[in-house]
Formats: structure tokens, C-alpha cells, sequence
């Protein structure tokens, strides 16, 4: 008995130096390297996973590499390139593991009932490969219905989620949509809100959504405008804090606490520029042009406009024109000028000149090119995001 509790102790003793010398030895470090276990060496192979990764995946593994091998066959199959599917495995591990026959292909049948061809499924799946993580019955289906039923058009749909779905929970989106429509914000409204203000609509709590809505009603903006439906947006989107500090900013520049409320309610974004920005375009109206906080008051939305690109290049432009005779000094007109869209600007102030003054156009793009901006097909430099919610912005957000 003595002898078989020495050797045992010898033999504990000898097991815990091999470890030590296998921490110590390179040359037993580098041999355990060389030869991984076989699931790490797949991983790093045919995922192209680094060690690191490999390693966390191991440890979520339910199933032998058949699993893996399956997925990955599916992608390919469906028109996914080897980089698609690293980004979308390195975003969302546990698809390696997910079962195509019956996780992956109704989700990739679903949208190519919609009308997505191969092209436009790999488009979206690799934009939101949430989607692929997500409920088919329980989660996609039910909120494709109730975004459809806003936005009309199966595609329109499929652009936002594109951008959105895995931000989404159904159960809070319907009971803030309730919210707004209680306070009767008409459906056209909350349409164009779900396709630019997404995430406001998913507060973690619908009773904060609530309370942020009667905030803004009692600030005086009526539901019946999209006003309303922005300003909820933005009180949404600040923090107390960060409400306050915009206060701050604007009562430092000599603004009293119902001037920024007033410029609020003409302009709800006002409120969510940077400080440097508000101090930049008061100070430019202030000091460059002379206008009284009162007039600012009238055109808030002009502290929201580029200084850079639009409004200073556009005065130096007009000052030139007024130089020549072609226009006349008029705040208000100077003002709207401002807020013009590229195309109206130049229809209005350059175009409209070029006969008397043939180098007119020459003199406003060396302005813009200063800055970076060029014209095309005299359509302006601004670009244009054409997809499909912009359009569906343009048509009016369905029924009122």
C-alpha cells in the first residue's frame, strides 16, 4: 500500500513538471500548434477564422463538422461568395450551426416569394444577416405584414429591413405605432417616420415612447404635421443631459429658454446639432450678415445647413451678382437662397444670368470646387440617394 501511494505521488509529481516544461519548452508550444485538434483546423480552413475565433467557436459547437459543411454548402449554392459568408459567419456565429433544410431555405424561399431575385437575397442577407437568425412565423412574417400595411409595397419592405429588422421588436412597434395614433398622427406620417426614424419607434419601454409623445404635444406641435412626428424623433434620440447642455448652448449665445423652443417647434433638429455648429452659423448671421436673433428665429432651419458647402459659398456668389447689378441686396431672398435646393439655386441665380454674364457658371463652380463640389448635368452637386424608401418618400406614404 505504501509503495503504491509513493508512485502515485511520483507519478502526480512528474505530470505536473511535463506541464510546466510544455508552458516553458517552444518547442513543445509550437508542436501543439502544428497540431490543433481537427474542428479548430476546419474552422481556420473553411471559415477562415483566426485562432482566437476558431477557439470560441469550438466551444459553442453542438454538432461534428457535417453541420458546418452544410451551411456552407448552402450559402454557396444560393449565390453567396466566400467573403459573404465569412462576414456573415463572423457576425453571426451560431449560423455554422443552424440546420439549412429547415432554419435557412424557407427564410430564403419567403423573399424569393416577394419578388428578390438571387442577386437581391444575397443583398439583403448580407446587409442584415440577422435575418437569417430570426423567427420565420414568429417574427419575419408577422413584421413584414405590419410594415406593409404603412408602406404598400413588398419591396419597400425589404429596403428597410435591409437597414433595420434585427433592431426591431413587433410587440413594441405596434404599441408605440398605437401611441401615435391615439394621438390621431395620420398613417401617411407614421410611414415616413418608420422609413427615416426607425429606431425611435423601439424604445425599450412603450411608456417612455408615451411620455415623450405627451412631451411634445404639450410643447404645442400638433399631430396633423410631420413636425410632430420629428419632434418626437428628437426627443427620443437626446438624453436629458443632452437636451439640457443644447440648452446650454443656445442660452450662452443670448438665446432665453422661449426663443429655443420656439426655434424648436419651426425646426426639431435644431436642437440635435453639435455645439460647434450652432455657435458656427449664429455667428456667421450674426457677425458676416447682421441678422438679429429674431430674424435667425424666422429661418431656423438655416443653423442646420452645411456652412461650408452651401452657405458661404452661395453668399460669396450672390455677393458677386450683386456687384454686377443682377440682384439686390434683400435679407429675406438671401435667406430663401439659402434653403434652396441645388437645382432651384442654380435655375434661379446662375442659369437665369448666363446670357448677360456667359461666365457666371464658370465663376460658381470654381466657388463650389473650392470646396471639394462639382456640378453635374447642371442638377447640382448634392447627391441623391435614389433607392426605393426615397421614393416611397416622394409618393407620399400611402393612405392618410
Amino acid at each position: 500500500m505504501f509503495h503504491f501511494l509513493h508512485y502515485r505521488k511520483l507519478l502526480q509529481i512528474n505530470i505536473q513538471t511535463l506541464q510546466i516544461q510544455s508552458l516553458q519548452n517552444p518547442f513543445l508550444k509550437s508542436h501543439s500548434q502544428i497540431n490543433p485538434p481537427p474542428f479548430l483546423q476546419y474552422l481556420k480552413n473553411s471559415c477562415g477564422f483566426s485562432p482566437e475565433k476558431a477557439l470560441t467557436v469550438s466551444k459553442m459547437r453542438k454538432r461534428t463538422p457535417k453541420s458546418p459543411d452544410s451551411v456552407l454548402t448552402f450559402f454557396k449554392s444560393h449565390g453567396f461568395s466566400e467573403a459573404h459568408i465569412k462576414s456573415i459567419i463572423n457576425r453571426i456565429l451560431q449560423l455554422l450551426f443552424a440546420i439549412p433544410k429547415s432554419s435557412l431555405s424557407p427564410k430564403i424561399q419567403f423573399f424569393r416569394e416577394k419578388g428578390l431575385s438571387e442577386s437581391d437575397i444575397v443583398g439583403l442577407i448580407v446587409s442584415n444577416p440577422y435575418i437569417l437568425a430570426s423567427s420565420l412565423e414568429r417574427r419575419i412574417k408577422p413584421l413584414f405584414d405590419f410594415i406593409r400595411g404603412f408602406l404598400g409595397n413588398d419591396r419597400f419592405v425589404i429596403e428597410l429591413l435591409k437597414r433595420s429588422m434585427f433592431r426591431f421588436n413587433l410587440q413594441r412597434l405596434v404599441s408605440n405605432v398605437a401611441v401615435l395614433k391615439n394621438c390621431r398622427v395620420p398613417n401617411c406620417h407614421i410611414s415616413r417616420f418608420l422609413v427615416k426614424r426607425p429606431i425611435a419607434l423601439m424604445m425599450p419601454n412603450p411608456c417612455q415612447f408615451n411620455d415623450k409623445v405627451k412631451m411634445v404635444t404639450e410643447m404645442g406641435f400638433i399631430p396633423s404635421t410631420y413636425m410632430f412626428v420629428e419632434a418626437v424623433y428628437m426627443t427620443v434620440s437626446l438624453s436629458r443631459s443632452s437636451w439640457d447642455m443644447k440648452f446650454k448652448v443656445y442660452r450662452s449665445l443670448g438665446w432665453s429658454d422661449e426663443e429655443i423652443l420656439l426655434a424648436f417647434r419651426k425646426h426639431p433638429s435644431c436642437i440635435m446639432l453639435s455645439e460647434e455648429k450652432i455657435r458656427k452659423g449664429i455667428d456667421f448671421f450674426v457677425k458676416e450678415l447682421g441678422w438679429s436673433t429674431s430674424y435667425i428665429l424666422s429661418y431656423p432651419v438655416l443653423l442646420s445647413l452645411s456652412m461650408e458647402t452651401r452657405v458661404m459659398p452661395r453668399y460669396r456668389f450672390l455677393q458677386v451678382l450683386e456687384s454686377k447689378g443682377l440682384i439686390s441686396n434683400d435679407t429675406k431672398k438671401l435667406a430663401w437662397s439659402f434653403n434652396m435646393s441645388q437645382k432651384q439655386f442654380l435655375e434661379k441665380y446662375v442659369m437665369k444670368h448666363q446670357a448677360k454674364v456667359p461666365e457666371i457658371l464658370n465663376v460658381y463652380e470654381a466657388m463650389i470646387e473650392s470646396k471639394g463640389l462639382s456640378i453635374k448635368n447642371g442638377e447640382g452637386y448634392e447627391k441623391n440617394n435614389n433607392n426605393l424608401l426615397h421614393e416611397k418618400e416622394n409618393e407620399g406614404f400611402g393612405k392618410v
